[in-house]
């Protein structure tokens, strides 16, 4: 397989949210990215901004030595699109597939943009915007290990929180739902400003190439967390 011995080209999906984001990277540096200013453009710009990155980075996907998704959990529909792609892409060109874990991908990214701006202890919670006061999240140690697992939560005070003596820094599209919740805990921070994108699964793809962790492209399926339901419109007389 191409690249075997040099920093692997990685193709990088991103659409776990509402945000349609992809890359393409050589190693940990990202070649070229492109992210939809507006939201759920997934399935009208994910195949648009894969042949822009590539074409902008100078190769074609023959050229890839694996793709990249995120795997969720988050938007039903979101996840859909993206696995279908990057599986489309893996099975007509023989690539491998990578999966990360999209609250790894977001704590990845967090720690790269905002890593001077943090302490050393602080634990990286980020949450993604589920149904009423709910959200999914995680909660990571600096080194980006898991300090709480991935789970469904209604929001209440002890939400994430492992410990009162480090600062607990929320993030993501559901941060917004915490302020309320953690109004007047010190050792709790809302940013309500962080965008996820595609570069957020650079870190964490690298290190699954080097351990060759490739999911099995024939059954793979997105991680949900929870079953879709639909919403239905009232009906109207």
């Amino acid at each position: 397989m191409a690249g075997m011995q040099t920093s692997p080209l990685l193709l990088l999906l991103e659409t776990a949210t509402a945000v349609c984001s992809v890359a393409v990277c050589r190693g940990t540096e990202i070649l070229a990215l492109q992210t939809s200013k507006m939201e759920r453009e997934h399935a009208s710009m994910l195949t648009v901004y894969i042949r822009e990155v590539m074409a902008l980075a100078g190769f074609n996907l023959r050229d890839l030595d694996a793709v990249v998704v995120s795997k969720g959990p988050g938007s039903y529909t979101g996840l859909r699109i993206g696995v279908a792609a990057a599986k489309g892409i893996c099975f007509t060109l023989n690539k491998p597939l990578i999966a990360v874990d999209t609250h790894l991908a977001m704590a990845a990214q967090y720690n790269l943009e905002y890593g001077a701006d943090l302490n050393v202890d602080d634990v990286l919670v980020p949450v993604i915007d589920a149904r009423r006061m709910e959200v999914y999240g995680a909660a990571f140690n600096r080194k980006l290990d898991y300090r709480v697992p991935v789970c469904a939560e209604v929001l209440h005070p002890g939400s994430f929180i492992t410990d009162i003596s480090s600062r607990h820094v929320f993030f993501g599209d559901g941060a917004a739902k915490c302020t309320e919740i953690f109004s007047g805990n010190p050792s709790v921070r809302i940013d309500k400003h962080f965008n996820l994108s595609a570069s957020g699964l650079l870190l964490p793809s690298n290190t699954a190439w080097l351990k060759r962790e490739f999911a099995d492209t024939a059954y793979f399926e997105p991680y949900y967390l929870k079953e879709f339901v639909a919403k239905l419109k009232s009906s109207s007389r």
